[in-house]
């Protein structure tokens, strides 16, 4: 029989092999195989079965991998649609799909074999520094490593030069190793024989033995009885020995008088919700809906019934229960055996909502998302595939859950920019891809937001969605008070400290008296955003990108917060050695570092948690730092736009913006939407009980922007109604769709030769979309690639479904890489890109 399968390569075609007749099956499509691609082996999904074939040239599979198909048709139909949209390999996508470590191929590793003296390696390190630098790596590792991840760590491109140089001087060797395909963990259970644990009479005698012969025995017996007649399942054996405080040769003892079974069991690497640091702040199983949301459950649970599957925008004020709208939803389905999906766009909202979800449904839940292990991943995945799990959250990458019977998929705060994949391929916005993975499954969708993209608002008002509002706050809260502080004149009259008004640390001052809790935004993290001499000038900037090194004080480091390239934080200025470089604007950590020095002049104690990249790097930092915060342990709680959304405290009544201009005139047609979108989201954690009312200060030196004044009246139509027009005036979406052509490399001169040969195959005479460029991008090198753009916008009135701008696209793509396609320069299409210029 011949199959035909997609691999995980950047390539269109299909790729056809045999199987033995000793190993074919039925259901074989969606199954993943092992098969050689050249030297290598890489792992492959059957899409077709192709009987009719008879190629004797044709290579055989090495292995199926599965015994069920892990893609089911609407899967396939569902990645198919994504790779033809999103300009990437059909393969790609489905690598996307599966957990780490479901890809197994096998992969060039390198190790030491011969043992270098220090005084060697100084020797090396003299003549060929790269070479040193790659055997320092080695020695430290101390065990195999793979090239890609050597040239991740060295940053310095290809090192195949210094792995052949030093394979020649026999000091390290290269060879393929192939991978294993990630397995479930198990460990070693008891259990009691089963005719002896259905024996009331022989298993009392045997205790009555034990008790005067082997009391230890006796014990581990007790042990493991009590946890088999309570769960009907078997005991870990290393749990059954520490509760019992045995050893294994009881263990032993008892399997050797047949009295026990010892047996392989699965268990589950994901932990379990830390009930001690529980995030819940209401029982939400007893709450009854508002008006409002009655409503908009019951237009969700219509289109359903009435099979309309249509997909509706939950536009709701902050803190007007949203949430609450998504559990009776779930509800809702799983009354008719159907599962759900929830998205959200950052790992911080994580914790608390797996909280609130896990006190409804229980273990009905399984979580996917980055921070969690490649064992934790493949639990929570095989989990879903076995259908042991009835609703999924998850980040951008969930989208791909392998849910059956799926009835509703919801993406919470669907206006966030982390939705759409950056990098790698494929580039999709989990958004738009959840959308269209329920037209495959036949599901509803709810998009919900209180700062909904103006993309989704449009197609509400053209009738595309379904709007459904929320006007007004649960609990009968009210909206916080909205106070704007103007920078420049707070300077003018020396009412500022470091880069706090005097007026907002007295609102701070206040809150920490009373006990309440106050959030603090600054969407810059480090100590400040650079250093400069102030008598040359001189900027540290990264030696792979053209941008300035972030100051990080804690560690007195300069980082690049692109690439990741660290240095130590310079003493005097390295130009002209003459200065001490100054530290200009502000991250959280000089803003943490200024509110403590202001409280101590004060004389007042007060607990600041910083909440950023820099302090969430560890497992389970998240759910840490909001326990303490939620309790009232912290009273501040100081963080980046982690701390901006979905966090639901009563005891916050305050929330200060440290600067709403960061990114208010970033070169992104976007920036004033997600200025307003980040400031209303933040504004929203104060005052959201009827109790405890809430108020704002926002500092910014633009306070006549029209993102601001909208923020300050929380209205939301304010703010759409004029950034629409904006939009239609300068062509871009809703009105368009934007897309972003990508080339770079390390030889400029190529790069932009080609991208102006890529840009000289479109058509000159066209109406279905508009071509600027070539451009310099704001940041023109990142990791030593010099970058250069083009950017299509594509007209929605000419070209309604976008297909007549792909399909010109697709042959420009085809015949470049047919004709002038170059391994030194690397082409990546955004198609409907989140990135500004």
């Amino acid at each position: 029989m011949i199959v035909n399968l997609v691999l995980p390569i950047p390539s269109d075609r299909l790729f056809s092999y045999k199987i033995n007749d000793d190993i074919i099956e039925e259901d074989l499509i969606g199954r993943r195989v092992l098969v050689p691609v050249g030297k290598r082996i890489l792992t492959g999904v059957i899409v077709e079965v192709d009987i009719k074939s008879d190629l004797q040239s044709i290579k055989s599979i090495y292995e199926i991998l599965d015994t069920k198909p892990v893609f089911t048709d609407s899967m396939l139909k569902f990645t198919k649609w994504i790779s033809e949209y999103y300009f990437c390999s059909w393969g790609e996508v489905l690598k996307a799909a599966l957990p780490t470590g479901m890809s197994p191929k096998n992969i060039l590793r390198v190790v030491i074999i011969k043992p270098l003296s220090k005084e060697t390696l100084r020797l090396i390190e003299k003549k060929f520094p790269k070479r040193a630098a790659l055997l320092k790596l080695l020695i430290e590792h101390n065990e195999f490593l793979s090239i890609n991840y050597l040239e991740a760590q060295l940053k310095t491109g290809s090192i195949s030069a210094q792995l052949e140089a030093l394979e020649e001087a026999g000091i390290i060797k290269c060879e393929r190793v192939l991978e294993k395909d990630m397995k479930p963990k198990t460990q070693k259970a008891l259990m009691i024989n089963k005719e002896i644990f259905n024996n009331d009479v022989h298993l009392k005698e045997i205790f009555n033995e034990l008790d005067k012969t082997a009391p230890k025995q006796s014990s581990l017996l007790s042990t493991i009885y009590l946890h088999q007649l309570n769960t009907s399942s078997p005991i870990i054996l290393t749990k059954a020995i520490q509760n019992a405080g045995t050893s294994s040769q009881t263990v032993k003892a008892l399997s050797d008088k047949k009295y026990i079974e010892v047996s392989e069991i699965e268990v589950n690497r994901v932990e379990k919700p830390d009930n001690k640091r529980n995030l819940i702040q209401r029982d939400e199983t007893i709450m009854s809906l508002t008006s409002e949301q009655e409503k908009a459950l019951n237009a969700v649970i219509d289109s359903f019934i009435k099979k309309e599957n249509k997909t509706f925008l939950l536009h709701g004020v902050t803190g007007s229960g949203k949430t609450l709208v998504y559990i009776h939803a779930i509800k809702y389905m799983m009354s008719l055996g159907k599962t759900a999906l929830l998205l959200v766009p950052e790992i911080s909202l994580t914790p608390q909502l797996i909280d609130r979800f896990h006190a409804v449904f229980q273990d009905e839940i399984s979580v996917l998302h980055s921070r969690m292990s490649e064992g934790e991943r493949y639990d929570s995945w095989r989990n879903i595939y076995k259908q042991k799990s009835k609703i999924v959250i998850g980040a951008r990458s969930a989208v791909f859950a392998p849910l059956h019977n799926l009835g509703l998929i919801i993406v919470d705060e669907e206006h966030e920019s982390s939705y759409k994949q950056d990098s790698p391929s494929p580039r999709y916005n989990a958004r738009d891809a959840a959308i269209m993975r329920s037209k495959f499954e036949n599901a509803c969708v709810i998009l919900g937001s209180a700062t909904p993209s103006l993309e989704s608002m449009y197609n509400s008002n053209t009738s595309r969605y379904k709007l459904l509002e929320l006007t007004q706050r649960a609990d009968n809260a009210l909206l916080p008070k909205i106070n704007i502080i103007d920078t420049i004149e707070a300077r003018k009259k020396s009412e500022m400290f470091g880069a706090f008004s005097t007026e907002l640390l007295n609102a701070i001052k206040l809150r920490v008296e009373k006990k309440e809790g106050v959030i603090l935004l600054q969407n810059r993290r480090g100590y400040s955003s650079f250093l400069e001499c102030q008598d040359c000038g001189h900027i540290p900037v990264c030696k792979y990108c053209d941008v300035s090194l972030t100051y990080h004080k804690a560690k007195g480091q300069l980082r690049c917060h692109y690439c990741g390239y660290t240095i130590k934080a310079y003493s005097s200025c390295p130009a002209c050695n003459l200065y001490d470089l100054k530290e200009i604007g502000f991250g959280t950590q000089r803003i943490e570092d200024d509110l403590n020095d202001y409280f101590k002049s004060q004389d007042i104690s007060i607990n600041i948690a910083r909440m950023d990249l820099d302090t969430t790097s560890k497992k389970g930092s998240h759910r840490k730092i909001l326990h303490s915060f939620g309790i009232g342990e912290t009273d501040v709680l100081l963080g980046t736009q982690m701390v901006a959304k979905g966090l639901d405290f009563d005891r916050v009544t305050l929330v200060g913006v440290i600067n709403a201009d960061l990114q208010l005139y970033l070169p992104d047609f976007r920036a004033s939407e997600r200025t307003f979108q980040l400031l209303t989201q933040v504004s929203g954690r104060a005052g959201r009980t009827s109790d405890k009312p809430g108020e704002v200060f926002i500092q910014t030196s633009h306070t006549d922007n029209h993102s601001i004044q909208s923020v300050k009246q929380s209205s939301y139509q304010t703010f759409y109604n004029a950034e629409i027009d904006h939009r239609k005036m300068a062509h871009y979406p809703p009105y368009t769709r934007f897309n972003i052509i990508e080339f770079s490399g390390r030889d400029f001169k190529k790069v932009d030769k080609h991208i102006k040969i890529f840009a000289g195959l479109f058509p000159s005479d066209n109406k279905y979309f508009s071509l600027l460029g070539p451009v310099e991008p704001v940041i023109p090198k990142i990791r030593l690639n010099y970058r250069r753009i083009l950017v299509l916008k594509n007209n929605k009135n000419s070209d309604p479904s976008g297909n007549k701008f792909r399909n010109i696209l697709q042959q420009v793509y085809r015949k470049y890489r047919t004709e002038f396609n170059s391994t030194e320069v690397k082409i990546v299409i955004d198609i409907d890109s989140f990135a500004g210029l």
